[in-house]
């Protein structure tokens, strides 16, 4: 799953806006002014529909370090990872770092609290 910088899609959207515009004014005849209408029309749909969907913002420092702490510091409450104190991580703890925070992104695009 790839993300996409929403500022930039919106940039963009709006330059084609401008384009569409502008194309519009310079029309040769009624059907090319109507093209570029629904042209310039679909990007306001679209920068509309953008305006309603919220961006989750994560600390992720403050996240990895609540990671490191309750994973290689002793906490009592996470199986594998208790009485363990400042140990080098092993593969299978890299593993689970990763898995942990793929979960933490996916939580984060679904709108979950994290």
């Amino acid at each position: 799953m790839k993300l996409i910088d929403k500022d930039a899609l919106v940039a963009e959207i709006e330059r084609k806006e401008k384009y569409a515009q502008t194309l519009g004014d310079n029309a040769i005849n009624g059907s090319m002014q109507q093209f570029y209408d629904g042209m310039k029309e679909c990007c306001q749909q679209l920068s509309v529909f953008l305006d309603t969907l919220e961006m989750k913002e994560v600390d992720l420092e403050k996240e990895t370090d609540k990671y490191i702490f309750e994973n290689f510091h002793g906490s009592e409450t996470l199986g594998f990872f208790a009485n363990r104190t400042k140990e080098e991580p092993n593969w299978k703890d890299i593993a689970l770092c990763a898995k942990h925070f793929f979960e933490l992104g996916l939580k984060a695009q679904k709108g979950e609290s994290v």
